[in-house]
């Protein structure tokens, strides 16, 4: 006997689809390339997926679905797609406000549009009411209207459950899940739809967060500071031997770090009128050390050789069990770190970029404290990590600040340096941007040489009144460069790949989109090819963790891009040395490779 099939003509994108007798309509759509908001994963509660039905039957919709469509001011010809089983030909329109929100999560450079589907939702249910017939549980009840029968209810959440006006069939509650199976809160209806996410890019140096509007996909407001562990280890190696020293150092960088993080969502939060209890998901992305610490993981494993981590992924742990204080029962994620020192601030950036989904051979470079850079050669992936340390934001150079109001970020030559800061203000010191500009200008006029040492007998680059360069500020950076362009070199040469090979570069990190390109590639930072392979990306590890936050499936793929990754220790290879020590030299990459 053959299976019935029906034609669903899908306007107005003119699609006809065959679909089976009896599937659903939600699924039909989806599979011709039309997709729809499913908020509730097809549930049949969130009303998000409704259709006009202009030809073809209209089955009586139950009293759930008749609500829902009337809450939106929806017709009689109108159906929940979720819920609407095909059984003959049928005409249908999708209508505004029921196709997916696509959000773009990198505001500049490269990046992809992604659909807002968070871990954590709110859900607006009516609860039958039990009867000495049925007398149901509440949580039972709870279950099948959520049409999960293995639900996880807390015992916070059954007593918010229990009370009387939960169950007026008037006085519907709003249920906060996590993840489709958990409820994380039973609140009042009244209490509002609002639900917010936390994004962090926990930096060595600087820590720079995001307050997330979940149902949106909009940034409510951004933050940043200098990382509070500063005070304990300029880098990465010197906090691990910190930690590494006694156990109580570790609870110390975990509660430096907490206690930023918990300051700089307080201080969003009041900015923005969100109340914190409405934070319910975050999101950190940070290198494997700093998601170590955080966690409260000992990094003793990162401080001897093979120098692997603990954990690579990790699943949502409660975000009160960190010490974040944001919804008592909030959730947070740690972004999965590659290999080694490569950790989840590089995943993060190269699931905000799409760097894995683009054919051909391409670099990511992070110009971060720990330097991390990852090629691409077809479907094979390798990274590596440098320590570049802190001066491209800042750090370590005397006049150095991080790119905020007043700080010089782009320079050129006018019968002296003239300079451009952000806002405009009054120059008050100079960002990694800034740095490049002017030591590339001061190469070109002759103040600098290309072995780093400045001319002239007052051995400073002046800027402006009370600004300039002294010569161990110009040898820090001089070491930054040096070990990103002598990492980027050593993982070409070992692929036997050529600058001129590679399609693209993906700069990430603390020099944001305004980075000169001629004026990089002059003092040997990035490969030698033409401008346009090369696009900045600005903090793609915050970007990044917005992703996470705002895409389940977003999490699941970057943890099996990070799991495919492999590692290249520079340290072992016998031409490391000599490689570091040539790429000292202020100058363009190598015109015959790597």
């Amino acid at each position: 006997m053959n299976e019935q099939t029906c034609t669903v003509e899908i306007l107005p994108d003119r699609i006809k689809a065959r679909a089976k007798a009896g599937e659903l309509l939600a699924d039909v759509l989806d599979r011709a390339g039309v997709p729809l908001s499913l908020y509730c994963h097809k549930r049949g509660v969130c009303g998000k997926c409704a259709v006009r039905v202009l030809s073809g039957a209209l089955p009586f919709p139950a009293a759930l679905e008749a609500a829902l469509l009337e809450a939106r001011g929806l017709g009689p010809d109108h159906r929940l797609a979720c819920l609407y089983e095909v059984r003959g030909d049928v005409v249908v329109e999708t209508i505004p406000g029921s196709r997916p929100e696509r959000v773009s999560v990198i505001e500049a450079g490269t990046g992809a549009a992604v659909i807002v589907d968070p871990s954590v939702k709110k859900l607006s249910l009516s609860l039958e009411r039990p009867s000495l017939y049925s007398p149901t549980s509440i949580a039972d009840a709870l279950r099948a209207a959520l049409r999960t029968p293995g639900l996880v209810l807390p015992l916070a959440a059954l007593a918010k459950l229990g009370g009387t006006p939960a169950l007026a069939p008037s006085r519907p509650v709003t249920v906060v899940l996590y993840e489709d199976l958990e409820v994380l809160d039973i609140e009042p209806e009244e209490g509002g739809k609002e639900i917010f996410g936390l994004a962090v890019d926990l930096g060595t140096t600087t820590v720079a967060a995001e307050l997330v509007d979940l149902r949106a996909g909009k940034v409510v407001d951004r933050a940043a500071s200098v990382n509070a562990q500063v005070s304990y280890g300029a880098d990465v190696v010197s906090r691990i031997t910190f930690a590494f020293e006694n156990p109580d150092n570790l609870r110390r960088l975990r509660r430096a770090a907490v206690q930023l993080i918990n300051d700089m969502a307080g201080a969003m939060a009041r900015r923005s009128g969100v109340a914190r209890h409405r934070i319910y998901d975050a999101v950190v992305a940070g290198n494997t050390a700093m998601n170590h610490i955080l966690s409260g993981v000992p990094v003793d494993s990162l401080a001897m050789a093979p120098f692997h981590a603990v954990f690579s992924a990790l699943p949502a742990v409660a975000a009160a069990d960190i010490g974040l204080a944001l919804h008592p029962q909030a959730r947070m994620y740690v972004a999965p770190n590659i290999k080694s020192f490569v950790g989840g601030d590089v995943a993060a950036g190269l699931a905000a970029s799409g760097f894995a989904a683009k054919a051909g051979t391409a670099l990511y470079i992070d110009l971060g404290t720990n330097g991390e850079i990852v090629l691409k050669r077809g479907r094979d992936f390798a990274a590596t990590s440098t320590a570049a340390g802190p001066a491209f934001e800042g750090m370590t150079i005397s006049c150095g600040m991080l790119a905020v109001a007043g700080a010089v970020h782009a320079a050129s030559w006018d019968h002296g340096f003239k300079l451009r800061t952000i806002d405009d203000l009054p120059p008050q010191g100079i960002c990694g941007t800034g740095l490049v500009d002017v030591l590339a200008t001061a190469l070109r006029r002759g103040l600098l040489g290309r072995d780093g040492r400045i001319v002239g007998p007052e051995k400073k680059i002046r800027l402006a009144d009370r600004l300039a360069l002294t010569q161990q500020d110009v040898r820090d950076v001089q070491l930054a460069v040096a070990a990103i362009r002598s990492g980027v070199r050593l993982m070409l040469r070992e692929f036997r790949i050529a600058p001129a090979d590679i399609d693209r570069v993906v700069v990430a990190g603390a020099f944001g989109s305004s980075l000169d390109i001629d004026n990089a590639v002059s003092i040997g930072l990035l490969p030698n090819i033409a401008a346009d392979r090369i696009s900045f990306i600005g903090n793609a590890s915050l970007a990044g963790a917005r992703l996470l936050l705002l895409s389940r499936p977003a999490r699941q793929a970057a943890e099996d891009l990070a799991a495919r990754i492999s590692l290249v220790s520079l340290a072992t290879r016998p031409d490391f040395q000599d490689t570091f020590v040539q790429s000292l030299e202020f100058a363009p990459f190598p015109e015959g490779g790597p």
